[in-house]
C-alpha cells in the first residue's frame, strides 16, 4: 500500500526541473506467504580443461587510457568504445584515446573521477554513474548533464524506459520524461520491503519479471508497490551480486565469493550451485565471478575474479579456463578479470583491475604452433611442392606438411647449424632448395634427409656469389637460379658450379633484390632497385 510522496532534497548541483520522490511503502502485505526456493543439495560440478588457443592483444596507459584499473565498458553507437576507469571516461576509437575529466568550475564536465558505472539506453544515450551524480552525456556538446544520485553501482532500464540505479541507498527508478526520481528502500515496519539498502544490482528479465540483487540473495521485486515477491538467498554475503539470462532462457547467478555462479529455475524455483574446484561453495573468499557474456555464436564467456577467463563448452558440459602464464605476451595478462564486451565487430574486450585492457577473437584461429625450439622465432617463407606438400623455412629447420597433415622436420648440415631460411624452391629432379640469410643455399633430399651446402669462396668465382640468398628460382629447363646479395647467380647442376650476372661487374647492386620469375618461354622477368 502506497502511503504518499515524500520530497526529496536535491544536491545543489543538481540540473533545472528535476524532482525527486521517495517512494515510501505501507505495512500492509499483499503477497502473505512468498513462495519457496529449494536449494539443490549437490552442486553441478563440471570439468575444467586449460587452453591457451586464444590470442590477447593489449592496451594499457601507454597506448593513451588514463588509468589501468577498467571497471566497466560499453560500445556506443557511432563506434567509439568507452571504458570507466578510476581516473575518468575514456573514449576509444581504435587508435587514440580522449579523456574526460572533472573539471572545477565547469558544471557541463564529468561529476567526478571515479567512474563506478557505464550504461547506453535503448536510445543510445551514454549513462555514467561516477562518485557524486549519475552524468548523461550529449555527443554533439560533449556536455554532461547531471542527475543526484551518487555512487550508482549499476544502471539498467526496463521494457517502459525507466532507468534503474543501484545504490548502497536504495534503488532508485528515474522516469526520462518527468525527471523524477523514485526510491525504493527498506522499510523496517514492512516485512516485504527490500530487507536492504545496499542494492548491487537491479534489472529486468525477458520475461518482464525485475529483479533485485542484495549481498544475501537476489530478490524479484514488485515496482508498484515494491514488495519482494520471491527470495533467492545465498550462503553467505556477497558484495557483488548480479544475473544474467542467455539465449537459451537460462538464469544465472553470479556472485563474488567462492565459486560464484549458480542457476535458477524460474518455473520449479529450484537454485543449482556450480562448482568449478573442490572448494567450499559457501567460501567468503573474493574469488566468484565478476561478469558473464554470450557471444553472437552462443558462447558463454565467465570473468573470474582469482582464476581468469572461462569459457562453457555446452557440448561437452565442461568449462575450458584461460589463465596468466608468465612471458606469455599474447597470453591473459592477469588472472583476475573484471568485465567483458563484445563489440560490434565481434571481438571480445576483458578489463584487469591492474593491467588495462585486452581484446581477443573468440573463434580461435585454424593454426597450431609449428614448433617450440629455443631460438626458433617464426617463419620466413612458405612454398608449395609439386606433390602438394607445404614447405616452411625457420632459424633451425626446414618443416614439411603433407596434404594429411603430417609434418616431418629437416634440421640443418649439423647440429646446431643455423638457416635462417629465407626462400625454398623445388627442381625438375624433386630436389628441395633454401635460400637464407647469410648461411648460403642448401639442398635437400627428401628422400633421405641428405642435406648438400653451398657457399661463397673468396677467391673461387665458381662458387655462390654471396651467402645471403633472397630469392630463388627454377626456369622451364629446370635451371635453378639464385638472386644474392651480390648478383644473380645461374647454377650448373652437371659441373655443380654457379655463374654470376651483375649489372655492373665492379658493383655489388643487388639486380634481383625484389624478386623474380619465370616469363612465357625462356625469358625471365627480374625485380631490381632501378627497374623491372
Amino acid at each position: 500500500m502506497i502511503k504518499g510522496w515524500v520530497p526529496f532534497q536535491i544536491s545543489p548541483f543538481a540540473l533545472g526541473s528535476l524532482s525527486l520522490l521517495f517512494f515510501w511503502i505501507g505495512s500492509v502485505s499483499c503477497y502473505g506467504e512468498r513462495p519457496e526456493v529449494h536449494v539443490s543439495p549437490v552442486p553441478l560440478r563440471l570439468p575444467v580443461d586449460h587452453a591457451n588457443d586464444i590470442r590477447f592483444s593489449h592496451i594499457s596507459t601507454a597506448e593513451g587510457l588514463s588509468q589501468i584499473r577498467v571497471m566497466n565498458m560499453v560500445q556506443d553507437d557511432a563506434g567509439f568504445m568507452w571504458f570507466g576507469t578510476l581516473y575518468g571516461l575514456n573514449r576509444f576509437d581504435g587508435y587514440t584515446f580522449k579523456v574526460f575529466l572533472h573539471e572545477r568550475g565547469n558544471p557541463n564536465s564529468l561529476s567526478g573521477v571515479d567512474v563506478e558505472s557505464l550504461f547506453k539506453d535503448r536510445d543510445g544515450v551514454l549513462w555514467i554513474g561516477c562518485e557524486q551524480a549519475v552524468d548523461r552525456f550529449d555527443p554533439k556538446t560533449e556536455n554532461f548533464t547531471h542527475f543526484p544520485v551518487p555512487k550508482v553501482k549499476q544502471i539498467s532500464q526496463d521494457r517502459d524506459g525507466f532507468l534503474w540505479f543501484s545504490t548502497d541507498r536504495g534503488l532508485y527508478q528515474l522516469d526520462q520524461k518527468t525527471g523524477r526520481l523514485r526510491l525504493y528502500a527498506h522499510d523496517p515496519n514492512d516485512p516485504d520491503s527490500l530487507p536492504d539498502n545496499h542494492v548491487v544490482s537491479a534489472a529486468e528479465d525477458k520475461a518482464g519479471r525485475f529483479w533485485v540483487g542484495e549481498p544475501y540473495g537476489m530478490y524479484e521485486l514488485d515496482r508498484k508497490n515494491g514488495h519482494v515477491k520471491l527470495s533467492i538467498p545465498l550462503h553467505t554475503a556477497s558484495r557483488d551480486l548480479s544475473f544474467y539470462e542467455d539465449r537459451l532462457g537460462e538464469f544465472w547467478i553470479l556472485y563474488g565469493t567462492g565459486n560464484g555462479l549458480a542457476k535458477f529455475d524460474r518455473e520449479k524455483n529450484i537454485l543449482t550451485y556450480y562448482s568449478f574446484h573442490g572448494g567450499d561453495i559457501s567460501s567468503t573468499g573474493y574469488s566468484g565471478v565478476a561478469s558473464m557474456l554470450e557471444d553472437r555464436h552462443g558462447t558463454l564467456w565467465l570473468a573470474k575474479q582469482e582464476s581468469g577467463l572461462m569459457r562453457f563448452d555446452r557440448d561437452h558440459n565442461r568449462f575450458v579456463n584461460y589463465t596468466h602464464t608468465p612471458g606469455n605476451a599474447y597470453g591473459l595478462a592477469q588472472d583476475s578479470v573484471t568485465a567483458l564486451l563484445e563489440d560490434r565487430d565481434g571481438s571480445i574486450w576483458v578489463s584487469l583491475p591492474g593491467n588495462g585492457l585486452q581484446r581477443f577473437s573468440p573463434v580461435p584461429l585454424p593454426f597450431q604452433a609449428l614448433s617450440s625450439k629455443e631460438g626458433e622465432h617464426g617463419a620466413g617463407c612458405f612454398y608449395e611442392d609439386s606433390h602438394g606438400n607445404l614447405w616452411i623455412g625457420t632459424s633451425v629447420a626446414l618443416y614439411r606438411i603433407d596434404p594429411s597433415g603430417n609434418r616431418t622436420e629437416f634440421a640443418g648440415v649439423n647440429v646446431g647449424t643455423p638457416l635462417d631460411v629465407l626462400s625454398i624452391v623445388e627442381d625438375h629432379t624433386g630436389f628441395i632448395w633454401a635460400g637464407t640469410s647469410n648461411n648460403g643455399l642448401f639442398r635437400l633430399d627428401p628422400k633421405n634427409g641428405k642435406w648438400t651446402r653451398y657457399q661463397h669462396k673468396e677467391n673461387d668465382p665458381s662458387s655462390l656469389s654471396n651467402n645471403v640468398v633472397y630469392r630463388l628460382l627454377v626456369d622451364h629447363d629446370g635451371t635453378l637460379w639464385a638472386a644474392t646479395w651480390d648478383g644473380l647467380d645461374r647454377f650448373d647442376a652437371q659441373a655443380d658450379r654457379f655463374t654470376t650476372f651483375k649489372a655492373d661487374s665492379h658493383s655489388r647492386e643487388q639486380i634481383c633484390r625484389r624478386g623474380f620469375r619465370r616469363g612465357r618461354s625462356t625469358s625471365a622477368e627480374i625485380g631490381g632497385p632501378a627497374s623491372v
